[in-house]
């Protein structure tokens, strides 16, 4: 068989896996078979240890090999839940903005690359999610693919700053310290045009909730479907990748960053259930 699909759905799962709307089509047998043809990545954190590595720095080693930071390098800022979910927190003390994030690649090697234009190669992915905080001031966050060396004191993705992000090679997810609830779509190809975001699309209606993140490359339209719990967002979310403003072809990390804003509070924190993402070849 060429591929193989389990089931789908164009509705939202009460489920905490994976979307079967994002991920039907997704030949993982067929990666595992021949991993010329692509590749799958799947981590809940279940099998994760955390060591230090050095200041500030540390590493996760599980399904999925990660390199994180916590600026404030206290050992309770990152930490994987003592239950049975598997669950990663990562937690801010408050101090204006302080960068803390994990990432792919081990912040020097990109473990992707990001859709280009006529290719018709797919890709995939996916992250659930939930904040301790939706009030404005509190936090930024970012969920979701950018350049290599993303992680790092007063700098990244967010240039260290909770309000905007850096003029960096990126494609997700953000939540801006100025409006805590809206999940904002954004990408950008760096120093090559105007970063663009789409507010208003997504937004987080109570704490300490799991949400799914998640995008998905329509090669016959070349365009990523952006979807929130499992559900499609429509033709207004979804990212044109013939743009001169969509990082094309970019050599791409995963990486989760949580910057605290003006207003964090010790405690303020993101929980990050599960990652996964596939891409072919």
């Amino acid at each position: 068989m060429a591929g193989y699909v389990d089931y789908k759905s164009a509705s939202s799962v009460p489920s905490g896996g994976p979307s079967p709307a994002i991920w039907a089509d997704c030949p993982v047998i067929t990666f595992l078979r021949d991993p010329g043809k692509g590749f799958h990545k799947f981590d809940d954190f279940k099998n994760s240890v955390i060591t230090a590595l050095a200041t500030d720095t540390n590493q996760i080693c599980g399904d999925i090999n990660w390199a994180a930071i916590s600026e404030t390098d206290d050992a309770d800022d990152l930490t994987i839940k003592a239950d049975d979910q598997g669950v990663l927190k990562i937690e801010t003390d408050g101090t204006d903005q302080d960068v803390h994030a994990i990432t792919t690649g081990y912040n020097l090697a990109g473990i992707l690359n990001t859709p280009k234009k006529g290719e018709k190669k797919k890709f995939w992915f996916e992250s659930r999610i939930n904040v301790s905080t939706i009030t404005d001031g509190d936090i930024g966050l970012f969920v979701g693919l950018a350049q290599p060396g993303q992680m790092a004191d007063g700098a990244g993705v967010f240039g260290a700053d909770a309000a905007a992000l850096a003029d960096v090679d990126y494609l997700g997810f953000a939540v801006l310290e100025g409006d805590g609830d809206d999940v904002t779509i954004v990408y950008n190809e760096a120093s090559a045009g105007t970063a663009q975001s789409d507010t208003g699309e997504i937004a987080i209606s109570a704490v300490d909730t799991y949400l799914k993140l998640g995008l998905y490359m329509d090669v016959d339209n070349e365009e990523i479907r952006v979807f929130f719990d499992g559900v499609d967002q429509g033709d207004d979310a979804a990212i044109d990748i013939t743009t001169s403003n969509f990082p094309s072809d970019t050599d791409m990390d995963v990486i989760i960053s949580l910057v605290a804003g003006s207003g964090a509070a010790d405690g303020d924190h993101v929980e990050i259930d599960w990652v996964r993402f596939a891409q072919e070849y």
